[in-house]
Formats: C-alpha cells, sequence, structure tokens
C-alpha cells in the first residue's frame, strides 16, 4: 500500500514494532494476538520515533492536514450561517450549484486541499469528501440559499475529518504488514473497521472547546484549536 510519508515504505526499528503489531492484529493465531488499541499506539510511536532520524514526528506529519481541517471548519460555519450558494461564491467553486453529492463532495475537497500530488494530500482529499458526503443536500438544493437544513456542528465535521485521515494515513503505512496477515478480504476488512472505529470514537471525544463563528475559524485561532485537537487525539490514542 506504500507510506503516507514517502514513496518507500518507512522503516527503523519504531517502524519494526509498528508492523509486528499489526502483522499480530490480524494473525489468525490467537496466541500472542494483539488489540486494536496496541497497533494503533505502536503506529503514533513510529510517527514519534522517526522525528529522532530527522522526521516530522507525529504532530509535525499532519501540518497540510491541519490546514484542510481550519478551512473545513471555516467553509461549514460559512455554509450554516450564509447557505450553500453563498459559500461556493465564496470559495471559488460555483460549479459545483446543481452537482449531485459525490461530485460536489470530490470538488470541495480538491478545492480545500488543493492540487499537491502528495500521499498526505491524497488522503486529505479522501478524507475531506468522506466526511462531507453523507451532510450534503441533494443536487437541486445546492443551488438554493438555505444553509444545511441539519448535520454536525463545524467542529465536529473537524474532528471526524482528523480521525478518517488519521485512521487512513496508518492502513497505508502499515497496510503490507495487514494484508499479508489477513489472509482473505473478509478478515482483512473486519479488521480495517476495528481500526478506523476506534480511531473515530477517539476523535470525537476531543474535549477542546470549539470556536463558534466563521472568523474565529480563520488565522491564528482556529489553527490553534485544530492542533489542539490533533494533539490530544494522539495523546488520547497513546
Amino acid at each position: 500500500m506504500g507510506t503516507s510519508a514517502a514513496r518507500r515504505a518507512p522503516t527503523g526499528r519504531w517502524w519494526r514494532l509498528a508492523k509486528r503489531a499489526a502483522t499480530r492484529y490480524l494473525s489468525p493465531e490467537k496466541e500472542g494476538g494483539v488489540e486494536v488499541r496496541e497497533v494503533v499506539a505502536r503506529y503514533l510511536a513510529a510517527l514519534e520515533g522517526s522525528a529522532a532520524a530527522g522526521g516530522p514526528g507525529a504532530l509535525a506529519a499532519f501540518s497540510l492536514t491541519r490546514k484542510v481541517a481550519q478551512d473545513l471548519g471555516a467553509f461549514w460555519a460559512q455554509a450554516v450561517s450564509q447557505g450553500w450558494e453563498a459559500v461556493l461564491n465564496a470559495w471559488g467553486v460555483p460549479q459545483l450549484k446543481g452537482q449531485p453529492p459525490e461530485i460536489a463532495a470530490a470538488g470541495l475537497s480538491a478545492a480545500l486541499v488543493g492540487p499537491g500530488g502528495g500521499l498526505e494530500e491524497a488522503v486529505a482529499r479522501a478524507a475531506l469528501a468522506q466526511a462531507l458526503l453523507p451532510h450534503l443536500p441533494p443536487q437541486d438544493y445546492l443551488q438554493s440559499e438555505a444553509g444545511p437544513a441539519s448535520g454536525p456542528e463545524p467542529h465536529l465535521l473537524v474532528q471526524h475529518f482528523l480521525g478518517t485521515v488519521l485512521a487512513g494515513r496508518l492502513v497505508l503505512d502499515l497496510g503490507e504488514s495487514l494484508e499479508a496477515a489477513g489472509r482473505d478480504f473478509r478478515r482483512l476488512q473486519m479488521g480495517l473497521a476495528g481500526l478506523t472505529g476506534y480511531i473515530s470514537q477517539a476523535a470525537l471525544a476531543s474535549p477542546v472547546s470549539s470556536p463558534s463563528q466563521t472568523e474565529h475559524w480563520r488565522g491564528l485561532n482556529g489553527w490553534l484549536w485544530v492542533t489542539q485537537v490533533l494533539a490530544a487525539i494522539l495523546k488520547k490514542l497513546r
């Protein structure tokens, strides 16, 4: 599956421990198996361990993700307060008015993440589309002046996005070990569902007070809030 940090698989002592935990997690032999929380904790330890070898570390590895999360919060808060037509015009994507939700989600993720071709960008685009899709209205409603009639508060949508990105990065970095141990598609699918569910639950349990208005998401306040939330998620999962 490759890696979220580079085009080659991550190496080093901490990564070997993380990959070993991933293998044991999906191994059919019950003896010596590990639970979801150990796989995630080992993975985060590997990200932190990479800092000692000149890597970015866990928090810094998600710099672009944090910027996208901040923009997502601002976008959704603006959609709630000003309506779909106004927010799509403001963010430079008026062509998405009247599009089906699937196309709108993909277009919004591309606009908020940008054109970068790195793996962090790719994961962020996929995670953003996944987070937005359930909450976008039917295509004819995207042309109206009203905003989201229902859906999560901006901070909850952002937290969901952060958890989805973290799960996606883990699957990319440990994917080879997970696939090798999974043996069959059903076992692999169940294992991945366990990992993503565990991370998502931790992401939504962040206690950090959230920005309340569109302008609060922009600038330093929004950046600091997203950084604090991600730091709290990482701490909870270690």
